[in-house]
């Protein structure tokens, strides 16, 4: 293989693949280092009849992991989960948290210890002895274990998982409540039960879990560090169960006070709508300006974008004038189809400093589409964090204009350190030939797009 296939290869190939290969580790590397994961799983729903149904759980998994999204995290949401479910779901957690920048573990639902291990149980838990715990109920330390693995920035377990439960009454041990204290932790690790070991934490008659009450409470305060949270969620519990519970805290203080949950915000209506306007506002392709005004009959930009319509309608209609030689082909200032096809898009933006921070450099991989010389391009959904547009035109000669817009992810890698969400746009010009294409930003940071015909 090695002394047939990279011969063939022209020593240009050879390095464009080489840079290609190593542009994606990049791009991986960097993804994770600004990713938070957390994994929510709410069991309410149990079947075995010695097994309480518990009420708020699902409603704790809905509200946490709603909280969470609007932290920034990318959440795994779970309810009602059986054995292999949340084995599943763990498994996920697992793979997606390695280098990430925290890992965050809430459970809500039944929970039992057994000489010292604690055990989540999932709706389809069959228990009639202590000897069965191990093979029906999902072990802590399997959670533990892929945090270490991982190796996040910082893990955090969140435990609403003290609820009382006849079954536990029945074991020989006798260690009938609560969960047991905390062994071995990865380190850089925050354990928090919802009241303390062996005691038993309330379900509530509300639609959460009193911690779980005390978390949301404290999500919408002003002291974001995981320790002021923690504090205001404490305050909580105490309060509403008459001091009959306090929640538990193990962990290093030093990421209990420098762990922020970062508020995002979704941009609004107003901010999308002229997302989507400055990326259609110099195209020539009608269908562009029906599309915003059907999305926006009443948009911002209607008069605008009903001239700009009518004006593109008009100059397709208009007669021209006859050859009398060839047939009409693309000139150097129209487009052409020559570039028509999908592109492998490698964009790499460097590291940049204004106002005395510096915005981290990045590299995205995605792909474009060129239909009779109009090109488009997406990564990610619109209206989500890292999203990111492009459109352009391509001439028959090769030169390219493109207009990009997207919206801000994580606050290291944007200028000005800008909020995530937080809508942005800019142009590029370039060149292509039939197999390849460059194009630069022309204003304030460097980016650059390499551009590959599959």
């Amino acid at each position: 293989m090695p002394s047939t296939f990279f011969p063939a290869l022209s020593s240009h190939l050879r390095r464009a693949l080489v840079l290609a290969l190593a542009c994606a580790l990049m791009t991986a590397a960097a993804n994770a280092r600004g990713q938070r994961i957390a994994l929510v799983i709410g069991n309410g729903n149990y079947q075995q009849p010695d097994l309480p149904k518990l009420a708020n759980p699902t409603n704790d998994a809905e509200d946490i992991a709603r909280a969470l999204r609007g932290f920034g995290f990318d959440v795994i949401e779970r309810k009602n989960q059986t054995l292999e479910g949340m084995n599943q779901a763990i498994a996920e957690f697992g793979s997606k948290i390695g280098g990430s920048e925290a890992a965050l573990f809430y459970y809500a639902g039944h929970g039992i210890q057994v000489k010292n291990q604690n055990y989540l149980i999932p709706v389809n838990a069959r228990i009639d002895s202590e000897a069965a715990v191990p093979y029906q109920g999902v072990n802590l330390n399997q959670v533990l274990d892929e945090m270490d693995n991982g190796k996040s920035g910082a893990n955090i377990v969140m435990l609403d998982a003290c609820r009382n439960n006849p079954i536990t009454g029945k074991f020989r041990s006798g260690q009938s409540r609560g969960l047991a204290s905390p062994g071995s932790a990865p380190k850089g690790t925050v354990i928090v039960y919802a009241t303390d070991p062996g005691n038993v934490a309330s379900d509530g008659t509300g639609r959460n879990g009193l911690f779980t009450a005390g978390l949301l409470t404290a999500f919408k305060g002003k002291d974001l560090t995981l320790d002021g949270v923690l504090t205001t969620a404490s305050a909580e519990v105490e309060k509403a169960s008459g001091q009959t519970q306090t929640p538990y805290v193990n962990g290093p203080k030093t990421l209990q006070k420098s762990f922020h949950f970062q508020v995002t915000v979704e941009p609004g209506r107003g901010e999308i709508e002229r997302t989507f306007w400055t990326s259609i506002e110099r195209s020539n392709d009608a269908a562009d300006f029906a599309a915003y005004l059907q999305k926006y009959p009443k948009g911002s930009y209607k008069a605008l974008a009903e001239n700009r319509l009518k004006k593109l309608k008009a100059d397709q209609q208009a007669p021209t004038a006859p050859s009398s030689t060839a047939p009409p082909t693309a000139s150097a200032t129209g487009s052409s189809t020559a570039f028509d096809g999908r592109w492998a898009v490698t964009l790499i933006c460097e590291d940049v400093g204004e106002g005395g921070k510096v915005a981290k450099g990045y590299t995205y991989n995605f792909f474009s589409d060129v239909k009779e010389g109009r090109l488009t391009a997406q990564k990610g959904e619109p209206g989500t964090a890292g999203f990111l547009a492009m459109v352009g035109v391509i001439k028959a000669d090769g030169a390219a204009e493109i207009n990009a817009n997207g919206l801000t992810s994580n606050p290291d890698y944007a200028v000005g350190h800008a909020r995530p969400s937080s809508p942005y746009s800019y142009r590029m010009r370039g060149t292509f030939t039939p197999t390849s294409g460059k194009a630069t930003r022309i204003e304030l940071r460097p980016c650059e797009a390499t551009f590959f015909r599959n």
